[in-house]
Protein backbone atom coordinates (compact mmCIF):
# COMPACT_ATOMS: atom_id res chain seq x y z
CA UNK A 1 0.00 0.00 0.00
CA UNK A 2 2.73 2.64 0.95
CA UNK A 3 5.92 3.72 -0.13
CA UNK A 4 7.24 5.81 2.77
CA UNK A 5 6.59 5.38 5.96
CA UNK A 6 3.31 3.57 6.95
CA UNK A 7 2.47 4.77 10.40
CA UNK A 8 -0.36 6.58 9.38
CA UNK A 9 -2.14 3.82 8.72
CA UNK A 10 -0.46 1.33 11.61
CA UNK A 11 -2.31 3.02 14.55
CA UNK A 12 -5.54 2.43 12.98
CA UNK A 13 -5.23 -1.39 12.91
CA UNK A 14 -5.34 -1.14 16.51
CA UNK A 15 -8.99 -1.06 16.93
CA UNK A 16 -10.11 -3.22 19.92
CA UNK A 17 -12.88 -4.94 18.43
CA UNK A 18 -11.37 -5.92 15.04
CA UNK A 19 -11.08 -9.55 14.06
CA UNK A 20 -8.70 -11.55 11.78
CA UNK A 21 -9.37 -10.40 8.08
CA UNK A 22 -9.35 -13.47 5.90
CA UNK A 23 -11.93 -12.62 2.90
CA UNK A 24 -10.98 -11.66 -0.40
CA UNK A 25 -13.05 -11.54 -3.90
CA UNK A 26 -13.27 -13.88 -6.28
CA UNK A 27 -10.93 -11.67 -8.66
CA UNK A 28 -8.33 -11.23 -6.32
CA UNK A 29 -8.07 -14.78 -5.39
CA UNK A 30 -6.51 -15.68 -8.49
CA UNK A 31 -3.58 -13.13 -7.89
CA UNK A 32 -0.49 -14.65 -7.81
CA UNK A 33 0.24 -16.31 -4.15
CA UNK A 34 3.91 -14.36 -3.43
CA UNK A 35 6.44 -12.07 -5.39
CA UNK A 36 10.19 -12.37 -4.89
CA UNK A 37 10.02 -9.00 -3.32
CA UNK A 38 7.17 -9.14 -0.82
CA UNK A 39 7.54 -8.89 3.01
CA UNK A 40 6.02 -8.40 5.77
CA UNK A 41 7.10 -7.44 9.51
CA UNK A 42 5.01 -9.13 12.38
CA UNK A 43 4.74 -7.59 15.68
CA UNK A 44 7.19 -7.82 17.91
CA UNK A 45 7.90 -10.50 20.97
CA UNK A 46 8.11 -8.60 24.22
CA UNK A 47 9.28 -11.31 26.01
CA UNK A 48 9.75 -10.14 29.40
CA UNK A 49 6.30 -9.45 29.50
CA UNK A 50 6.49 -6.30 31.15
CA UNK A 51 3.82 -3.58 30.21
CA UNK A 52 5.23 -0.32 30.25
CA UNK A 53 6.83 -1.50 27.43
CA UNK A 54 4.66 -3.42 25.66
CA UNK A 55 3.41 -0.58 23.18
CA UNK A 56 7.20 -1.58 21.27
CA UNK A 57 5.73 -4.70 20.24
CA UNK A 58 3.60 -2.60 17.59
CA UNK A 59 5.97 0.42 17.07
CA UNK A 60 9.11 -1.29 16.82
CA UNK A 61 7.61 -3.66 13.68
CA UNK A 62 6.03 -0.49 12.00
CA UNK A 63 10.02 1.23 12.27
CA UNK A 64 11.42 -1.93 10.31
CA UNK A 65 8.77 -1.73 8.14
CA UNK A 66 9.13 2.28 7.06
CA UNK A 67 12.80 1.95 6.65
CA UNK A 68 11.44 -1.10 4.58
CA UNK A 69 9.45 1.07 2.52
CA UNK A 70 11.68 3.26 1.15
CA UNK A 71 13.14 0.31 -1.34
CA UNK A 72 11.24 1.21 -4.73
CA UNK A 73 11.79 -2.62 -5.27
CA UNK A 74 10.39 -4.39 -2.40
CA UNK A 75 6.93 -4.48 -1.64
CA UNK A 76 5.89 -3.96 2.10
CA UNK A 77 2.27 -5.15 3.74
CA UNK A 78 1.39 -2.33 5.48
CA UNK A 79 1.51 -2.80 9.79
CA UNK A 80 -1.93 -2.34 9.16
CA UNK A 81 -2.52 -5.81 8.16
CA UNK A 82 0.30 -7.54 10.12
CA UNK A 83 -0.72 -6.15 13.40
CA UNK A 84 -3.03 -8.86 14.30
CA UNK A 85 -0.20 -11.39 14.76
CA UNK A 86 0.42 -11.16 17.76
CA UNK A 87 1.14 -13.93 20.34
CA UNK A 88 4.21 -16.23 20.52
CA UNK A 89 2.99 -18.87 18.77
CA UNK A 90 2.16 -17.13 15.48
CA UNK A 91 3.44 -19.37 12.65
CA UNK A 92 5.67 -17.31 10.20
CA UNK A 93 5.00 -19.18 7.04
CA UNK A 94 1.73 -19.63 6.98
CA UNK A 95 1.21 -15.98 7.83
CA UNK A 96 3.14 -15.26 4.73
CA UNK A 97 0.98 -17.34 2.86
CA UNK A 98 -2.17 -15.47 4.08
CA UNK A 99 -0.53 -12.23 3.07
CA UNK A 100 0.65 -13.52 -0.08
CA UNK A 101 4.97 -12.75 0.57
CA UNK A 102 8.14 -13.93 -0.13
CA UNK A 103 9.31 -13.37 3.47
CA UNK A 104 8.51 -12.91 6.69
CA UNK A 105 10.18 -10.98 9.45
CA UNK A 106 9.66 -11.50 13.07
CA UNK A 107 11.74 -10.47 16.35
CA UNK A 108 11.79 -9.99 19.86
CA UNK A 109 13.17 -7.80 22.62
CA UNK A 110 13.72 -7.92 26.40
CA UNK A 111 15.03 -5.24 29.09
CA UNK A 112 17.97 -6.27 31.23
CA UNK A 113 19.06 -3.52 33.56
CA UNK A 114 19.04 -0.03 31.74
CA UNK A 115 19.21 -1.33 27.85
CA UNK A 116 17.07 -2.64 25.70
CA UNK A 117 17.49 -5.92 23.52
CA UNK A 118 16.46 -6.41 20.41
CA UNK A 119 16.91 -9.29 18.06
CA UNK A 120 15.44 -9.98 14.34
CA UNK A 121 15.12 -12.54 12.06
CA UNK A 122 13.76 -13.11 8.44
CA UNK A 123 12.02 -16.68 7.47
CA UNK A 124 11.43 -17.35 3.92
CA UNK A 125 7.85 -18.22 3.42
CA UNK A 126 8.53 -20.73 0.70
CA UNK A 127 11.36 -23.14 2.66
CA UNK A 128 10.62 -22.06 5.90
CA UNK A 129 13.82 -21.29 6.49
CA UNK A 130 15.21 -18.83 8.73
CA UNK A 131 17.39 -16.33 6.08
CA UNK A 132 18.55 -13.94 8.32
CA UNK A 133 18.82 -13.35 11.75
CA UNK A 134 20.60 -9.85 13.50
CA UNK A 135 22.83 -9.60 15.70
CA UNK A 136 21.61 -8.00 19.29
CA UNK A 137 20.82 -4.76 19.07
CA UNK A 138 20.68 -2.55 21.77
CA UNK A 139 20.42 0.98 23.04
CA UNK A 140 19.32 1.96 26.89
CA UNK A 141 15.88 2.04 27.33
CA UNK A 142 15.70 5.93 27.29
CA UNK A 143 17.46 5.90 24.36
CA UNK A 144 15.06 4.64 21.63
CA UNK A 145 16.30 7.32 19.06
CA UNK A 146 19.77 5.14 19.27
CA UNK A 147 17.79 1.97 18.96
CA UNK A 148 16.06 3.28 15.60
CA UNK A 149 19.46 4.04 13.80
CA UNK A 150 20.67 0.96 14.53
CA UNK A 151 17.69 -1.36 13.39
CA UNK A 152 17.64 1.45 10.29
CA UNK A 153 21.78 -0.18 9.94
CA UNK A 154 20.74 -3.86 11.00
CA UNK A 155 17.74 -3.75 7.82
CA UNK A 156 19.80 -2.04 5.17
CA UNK A 157 22.71 -3.97 4.94
CA UNK A 158 21.72 -7.02 6.49
CA UNK A 159 17.99 -7.68 5.89
CA UNK A 160 17.54 -6.01 2.55
CA UNK A 161 20.48 -7.29 0.38
CA UNK A 162 19.32 -10.98 1.68
CA UNK A 163 16.25 -10.57 0.46
CA UNK A 164 17.40 -9.49 -3.11
CA UNK A 165 16.26 -5.58 -2.60
CA UNK A 166 19.39 -3.31 -1.63
CA UNK A 167 18.98 -1.37 -4.31
CA UNK A 168 16.71 1.64 -5.27
CA UNK A 169 16.94 2.73 -1.82
CA UNK A 170 15.28 6.17 -0.77
CA UNK A 171 17.38 8.32 0.95
CA UNK A 172 15.93 10.25 3.73
CA UNK A 173 17.28 12.22 6.68
CA UNK A 174 14.47 11.82 8.29
CA UNK A 175 15.41 11.06 11.93
CA UNK A 176 13.74 11.84 15.30
CA UNK A 177 15.91 14.37 16.80
CA UNK A 178 13.89 15.09 20.73
CA UNK A 179 13.90 11.56 22.52
CA UNK A 180 11.08 12.41 24.80
CA UNK A 181 8.94 13.32 21.49
CA UNK A 182 10.04 9.89 19.86
CA UNK A 183 8.89 8.23 22.87
CA UNK A 184 5.29 9.64 22.49
CA UNK A 185 5.11 9.28 18.55
CA UNK A 186 5.77 5.46 19.30
CA UNK A 187 3.18 5.04 22.00
CA UNK A 188 0.65 6.85 19.98
CA UNK A 189 0.98 3.98 17.35
CA UNK A 190 -0.38 1.68 20.01
CA UNK A 191 -3.26 3.43 20.77
CA UNK A 192 -6.69 2.82 19.25
CA UNK A 193 -8.88 5.05 16.88
CA UNK A 194 -12.24 4.77 18.73
CA UNK A 195 -13.47 8.22 19.86
CA UNK A 196 -11.78 8.85 23.42
CA UNK A 197 -8.52 6.99 22.46
CA UNK A 198 -7.75 8.68 19.44
CA UNK A 199 -8.30 12.27 21.32
CA UNK A 200 -5.32 11.25 23.61
CA UNK A 201 -3.13 9.79 21.02
CA UNK A 202 -3.95 13.53 19.06
CA UNK A 203 -2.55 15.56 22.41
CA UNK A 204 0.79 12.89 22.50
CA UNK A 205 1.32 13.39 18.98
CA UNK A 206 0.76 17.65 19.43
CA UNK A 207 3.25 17.58 22.30
CA UNK A 208 5.86 15.65 20.42
CA UNK A 209 5.80 17.94 17.03
CA UNK A 210 5.86 20.88 19.52
CA UNK A 211 9.33 19.35 21.04
CA UNK A 212 10.67 18.12 17.40
CA UNK A 213 8.46 20.01 14.58
CA UNK A 214 11.13 18.51 11.59
CA UNK A 215 9.78 14.58 11.97
CA UNK A 216 7.85 14.07 9.52
CA UNK A 217 6.15 10.70 10.68
CA UNK A 218 4.50 12.31 13.77
CA UNK A 219 3.09 15.08 11.45
CA UNK A 220 1.67 12.18 8.91
CA UNK A 221 0.22 10.63 12.11
CA UNK A 222 -0.94 13.20 13.30
CA UNK A 223 -2.86 14.06 9.74
CA UNK A 224 -5.23 10.51 10.14
CA UNK A 225 -5.54 11.33 13.86
CA UNK A 226 -7.38 14.71 13.30
CA UNK A 227 -9.22 13.27 10.18
CA UNK A 228 -10.43 10.43 12.66
CA UNK A 229 -11.37 13.14 15.31
CA UNK A 230 -13.17 15.06 11.95
CA UNK A 231 -15.52 12.68 10.64
CA UNK A 232 -15.70 10.22 14.06
CA UNK A 233 -16.10 12.52 16.69
CA UNK A 234 -16.78 16.58 17.45
CA UNK A 235 -13.31 17.74 15.75
CA UNK A 236 -15.60 19.71 13.15
CA UNK A 237 -14.16 21.48 10.38
CA UNK A 238 -10.88 22.83 12.39
CA UNK A 239 -9.85 19.31 12.74
CA UNK A 240 -10.49 18.96 8.60
CA UNK A 241 -8.06 21.73 8.01
CA UNK A 242 -5.43 20.61 11.09
CA UNK A 243 -5.64 17.20 9.10
CA UNK A 244 -4.36 18.99 5.17
CA UNK A 245 -2.22 21.20 7.34
CA UNK A 246 -0.28 18.41 9.08
CA UNK A 247 -0.40 16.18 5.56
CA UNK A 248 0.91 19.14 3.67
CA UNK A 249 3.88 19.61 6.50
CA UNK A 250 4.66 15.66 6.74
CA UNK A 251 5.18 15.98 2.64
CA UNK A 252 7.43 18.92 2.40
CA UNK A 253 9.67 17.11 4.84
CA UNK A 254 9.21 14.33 3.16
CA UNK A 255 7.75 14.37 -0.40
CA UNK A 256 7.96 10.13 -0.65
CA UNK A 257 5.24 9.70 1.60
CA UNK A 258 2.77 8.52 -0.24
CA UNK A 259 0.06 8.41 1.96
CA UNK A 260 0.17 11.22 3.44
CA UNK A 261 -0.07 12.12 -0.52
CA UNK A 262 -3.23 10.26 -0.92
CA UNK A 263 -4.73 11.04 2.15
CA UNK A 264 -4.40 14.86 1.50
CA UNK A 265 -5.83 13.98 -2.21
CA UNK A 266 -8.96 12.21 -0.52
CA UNK A 267 -9.43 15.37 2.22
CA UNK A 268 -9.79 16.92 -1.11
CA UNK A 269 -12.23 14.70 -2.76
CA UNK A 270 -14.60 15.45 0.08
CA UNK A 271 -14.27 19.03 -0.33
CA UNK A 272 -15.53 19.21 -4.14
CA UNK A 273 -12.14 19.43 -5.23
CA UNK A 274 -12.38 16.79 -8.22
CA UNK A 275 -10.49 18.60 -10.90
CA UNK A 276 -7.44 19.21 -8.78
CA UNK A 277 -7.97 16.10 -6.94
CA UNK A 278 -7.86 14.26 -10.16
CA UNK A 279 -4.95 15.73 -11.77
CA UNK A 280 -2.64 14.94 -8.38
CA UNK A 281 -4.25 10.75 -8.16
CA UNK A 282 -3.38 10.58 -11.31
CA UNK A 283 0.21 11.93 -11.15
CA UNK A 284 0.83 9.89 -7.83
CA UNK A 285 -0.34 6.37 -9.68
CA UNK A 286 1.92 7.63 -12.64
CA UNK A 287 4.85 7.60 -9.67
CA UNK A 288 4.44 4.97 -8.02
CA UNK A 289 2.29 2.48 -9.81
CA UNK A 290 2.95 -0.49 -7.58
CA UNK A 291 1.60 1.35 -4.67
CA UNK A 292 -1.98 0.50 -3.07
CA UNK A 293 -2.15 3.50 -1.68
CA UNK A 294 -1.86 5.24 -4.56
CA UNK A 295 -4.45 2.65 -6.51
CA UNK A 296 -7.09 3.40 -3.34
CA UNK A 297 -6.60 7.04 -4.17
CA UNK A 298 -7.49 7.00 -7.24
CA UNK A 299 -10.41 4.58 -6.57
CA UNK A 300 -11.84 6.72 -3.90
CA UNK A 301 -11.80 10.15 -6.62
CA UNK A 302 -13.31 7.68 -9.14
CA UNK A 303 -15.97 7.06 -6.14
CA UNK A 304 -16.74 10.82 -5.98
CA UNK A 305 -16.56 11.53 -9.44
CA UNK A 306 -19.39 8.54 -10.28
CA UNK A 307 -16.90 6.80 -12.20
CA UNK A 308 -18.32 3.24 -10.21
CA UNK A 309 -16.10 1.01 -13.08
CA UNK A 310 -13.30 3.21 -12.33
CA UNK A 311 -13.18 2.37 -8.53
CA UNK A 312 -13.89 -1.83 -9.18
CA UNK A 313 -10.64 -1.77 -11.10
CA UNK A 314 -8.85 0.63 -8.63
CA UNK A 315 -9.87 -0.89 -5.46
CA UNK A 316 -8.91 -4.46 -6.71
CA UNK A 317 -5.75 -3.52 -7.89
CA UNK A 318 -5.14 -1.60 -4.36
CA UNK A 319 -5.96 -4.91 -2.43
CA UNK A 320 -4.36 -7.56 -4.91
CA UNK A 321 -1.18 -5.03 -3.74
CA UNK A 322 -1.99 -5.34 0.02
CA UNK A 323 -4.43 -8.07 0.38
CA UNK A 324 -6.38 -7.53 4.12
CA UNK A 325 -5.65 -3.94 4.42
CA UNK A 326 -8.45 -2.50 6.55
CA UNK A 327 -8.13 0.71 4.90
CA UNK A 328 -9.76 -0.33 1.94
CA UNK A 329 -13.06 -0.61 3.18
CA UNK A 330 -14.95 2.20 2.01
CA UNK A 331 -14.61 0.32 -1.24
CA UNK A 332 -17.80 -1.37 -0.11
CA UNK A 333 -19.83 1.47 -0.78
CA UNK A 334 -19.33 1.64 -4.63
CA UNK A 335 -20.06 -1.98 -4.58
CA UNK A 336 -23.51 -1.43 -2.49
CA UNK A 337 -24.33 1.80 -4.82
CA UNK A 338 -24.29 -1.06 -8.02
CA UNK A 339 -26.20 -3.33 -6.22
CA UNK A 340 -23.43 -6.13 -6.09
CA UNK A 341 -23.83 -6.88 -2.38
CA UNK A 342 -21.67 -9.56 -2.43
CA UNK A 343 -18.47 -7.59 -3.33
CA UNK A 344 -19.62 -5.18 -0.84
CA UNK A 345 -19.27 -7.93 1.88
CA UNK A 346 -16.21 -9.01 0.85
CA UNK A 347 -14.52 -4.80 1.65
CA UNK A 348 -16.81 -4.90 4.68
CA UNK A 349 -15.00 -7.52 6.25
CA UNK A 350 -11.91 -6.01 5.67
CA UNK A 351 -12.98 -3.77 9.30
CA UNK A 352 -15.16 -6.64 10.32
CA UNK A 353 -16.37 -5.39 14.38
CA UNK A 354 -15.55 -2.15 13.55
CA UNK A 355 -17.52 0.98 14.90
CA UNK A 356 -17.59 2.01 10.91
CA UNK A 357 -18.48 -1.71 9.99
CA UNK A 358 -21.66 -1.94 12.09
CA UNK A 359 -22.65 1.44 10.19
CA UNK A 360 -22.67 0.01 6.47
CA UNK A 361 -23.94 -3.63 8.07
CA UNK A 362 -27.63 -2.21 8.03
CA UNK A 363 -26.97 -0.42 4.72
CA UNK A 364 -26.04 -3.22 2.52
CA UNK A 365 -28.64 -5.52 4.21
CA UNK A 366 -31.36 -2.82 2.88
CA UNK A 367 -30.13 -3.16 -0.77
CA UNK A 368 -30.54 -6.81 -0.55
CA UNK A 369 -33.86 -6.53 0.28
CA UNK A 370 -33.46 -8.21 4.39
CA UNK A 371 -35.49 -5.72 6.50
CA UNK A 372 -35.29 -8.27 9.29
CA UNK A 373 -31.85 -8.08 9.35
CA UNK A 374 -31.23 -4.67 8.83
CA UNK A 375 -33.90 -4.09 11.84
CA UNK A 376 -31.79 -6.19 14.29
CA UNK A 377 -28.13 -4.67 12.88
CA UNK A 378 -29.11 -1.02 13.39
CA UNK A 379 -29.53 -1.83 16.88
CA UNK A 380 -25.94 -2.16 17.44
CA UNK A 381 -24.58 0.64 15.39
CA UNK A 382 -22.79 3.53 17.03
CA UNK A 383 -24.97 6.49 18.78
CA UNK A 384 -22.23 8.86 17.10
CA UNK A 385 -23.94 11.32 15.37
CA UNK A 386 -21.72 10.55 11.88
CA UNK A 387 -23.34 7.26 12.07
CA UNK A 388 -27.65 8.81 12.04
CA UNK A 389 -28.06 5.83 13.79
CA UNK A 390 -32.00 7.48 14.62
CA UNK A 391 -32.69 7.65 10.81
CA UNK A 392 -31.62 3.60 10.44
CA UNK A 393 -33.94 2.42 13.10
CA UNK A 394 -36.48 4.47 12.06
CA UNK A 395 -36.26 3.80 8.45
CA UNK A 396 -36.60 0.11 9.45
CA UNK A 397 -39.58 0.43 11.47
CA UNK A 398 -37.89 0.40 14.73
CA UNK A 399 -39.22 4.26 15.41
CA UNK A 400 -43.58 4.98 15.01
CA UNK A 401 -43.95 7.13 11.61
CA UNK A 402 -44.48 10.17 13.82
CA UNK A 403 -40.41 9.73 13.96
CA UNK A 404 -39.69 9.18 10.98
CA UNK A 405 -41.51 12.19 9.96
CA UNK A 406 -39.45 14.06 12.14
CA UNK A 407 -36.02 12.66 12.25
CA UNK A 408 -36.46 13.28 7.71
CA UNK A 409 -36.95 16.87 8.39
CA UNK A 410 -34.33 17.05 10.78
CA UNK A 411 -31.89 15.22 9.49
CA UNK A 412 -32.44 16.89 5.69
CA UNK A 413 -32.09 20.55 7.05
CA UNK A 414 -29.34 20.05 9.65
CA UNK A 415 -26.79 19.11 7.13
CA UNK A 416 -23.95 21.62 6.65
CA UNK A 417 -22.58 22.80 3.20
CA UNK A 418 -19.40 22.09 4.09
CA UNK A 419 -19.84 18.52 5.27
CA UNK A 420 -18.69 15.00 3.40
CA UNK A 421 -21.36 14.99 0.11
CA UNK A 422 -20.95 11.22 -0.13
CA UNK A 423 -22.06 11.52 3.92
CA UNK A 424 -25.15 13.25 1.88
CA UNK A 425 -25.97 10.96 -0.59
CA UNK A 426 -26.01 8.08 1.72
CA UNK A 427 -28.73 9.80 4.02
CA UNK A 428 -30.19 10.18 0.72
CA UNK A 429 -30.08 6.74 0.15
CA UNK A 430 -31.86 5.96 3.27
CA UNK A 431 -34.78 8.30 2.95
CA UNK A 432 -35.76 7.08 -0.59
CA UNK A 433 -35.82 3.51 0.88
CA UNK A 434 -38.29 5.52 3.67
CA UNK A 435 -40.39 6.56 1.07
CA UNK A 436 -39.49 10.08 2.24
CA UNK A 437 -39.42 11.62 -1.45
CA UNK A 438 -38.87 15.49 -0.80
CA UNK A 439 -36.15 14.94 1.97
CA UNK A 440 -34.78 12.56 -0.08
CA UNK A 441 -34.30 14.72 -3.16
CA UNK A 442 -33.10 17.25 -1.31
CA UNK A 443 -30.05 15.22 -0.13
CA UNK A 444 -29.14 13.80 -3.13
CA UNK A 445 -29.02 17.42 -4.85
CA UNK A 446 -26.95 18.56 -2.09
CA UNK A 447 -24.84 15.61 -2.52
CA UNK A 448 -24.36 16.41 -6.61
CA UNK A 449 -23.92 20.45 -5.62
CA UNK A 450 -21.02 19.14 -3.48
CA UNK A 451 -19.71 17.33 -6.57
CA UNK A 452 -20.66 13.90 -5.31
CA UNK A 453 -20.91 13.18 -9.37
CA UNK A 454 -23.22 10.32 -8.20
CA UNK A 455 -24.25 9.69 -12.00
CA UNK A 456 -24.33 5.61 -12.08
CA UNK A 457 -25.39 5.60 -8.60
CA UNK A 458 -28.40 7.05 -9.01
CA UNK A 459 -29.47 4.89 -12.06
CA UNK A 460 -28.21 1.93 -10.26
CA UNK A 461 -28.69 2.01 -6.39
CA UNK A 462 -31.60 -0.40 -5.40
CA UNK A 463 -32.60 1.93 -2.56
CA UNK A 464 -33.05 4.60 -5.11
CA UNK A 465 -36.02 2.56 -7.23
CA UNK A 466 -38.74 4.66 -5.35
CA UNK A 467 -37.14 7.64 -7.17
CA UNK A 468 -36.89 6.74 -10.49
CA UNK A 469 -41.13 8.18 -10.77
CA UNK A 470 -40.31 11.33 -9.00
CA UNK A 471 -40.17 14.33 -10.96
CA UNK A 472 -36.98 15.85 -9.65
CA UNK A 473 -35.13 12.37 -10.93
CA UNK A 474 -34.47 13.20 -14.56
CA UNK A 475 -33.06 16.62 -13.27
CA UNK A 476 -31.19 14.79 -10.41
CA UNK A 477 -29.70 12.79 -13.25
CA UNK A 478 -29.12 15.66 -15.41
CA UNK A 479 -26.98 17.46 -12.49
CA UNK A 480 -25.19 14.34 -12.00
CA UNK A 481 -23.71 14.01 -15.99
CA UNK A 482 -23.20 17.98 -15.56
CA UNK A 483 -20.76 17.31 -12.36
CA UNK A 484 -18.55 14.65 -14.36
CA UNK A 485 -18.05 16.76 -17.44
CA UNK A 486 -14.95 18.29 -15.97
CA UNK A 487 -13.35 15.16 -14.84
CA UNK A 488 -14.44 13.59 -18.56
CA UNK A 489 -12.69 16.21 -20.32
CA UNK A 490 -9.17 15.89 -18.46
CA UNK A 491 -9.84 12.06 -18.81
CA UNK A 492 -9.77 12.93 -22.33
CA UNK A 493 -7.61 15.43 -22.30
CA UNK A 494 -5.02 12.80 -21.11
CA UNK A 495 -5.38 9.91 -23.81
CA UNK A 496 -4.55 12.46 -26.45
Amino acid sequence: MIVGSILGVAFLALHKTRPPATSTSPTLATAPIRTPQTIAVLPLQNIGNETDIDFLRFALADEIAAVLTYNRGLDVRPTGVTMKFTGAEVDPQQIGRELRVAHVVTGHYIRQGSRLLVTLQAVDVESDKVVWQSATITAPTSDLITLQGSLKNQVRTGLLPTVGANKEYLETSITPTNQQAYDLYLRSTAVPHDEKPNREAIAMLERAIKMDATYAPAWQALGIRYYWNFQYSNGGEIDFEKSNSSYEQALSLDPNRVFAAGQLITNRVERGELAKAYQEARTLVKQRPDSAQAHFTMGYLSRYAGFLDDVTTECDTALRLDPGNYFFRSCAWAFMYTGNTQRAWQYLSLDAGSEWANWATPSILLREGKISQARDAAKKMSSQPRFNRPLMEAAVGLRSQQELDRISIEVANTQSEKGDPETFYQVGSILAFAGKEDAAVRMLRMAIEGNYCAYNSLMNDPLLIKLHAAPEYKRLLDAARSCQEPILALRASSEN
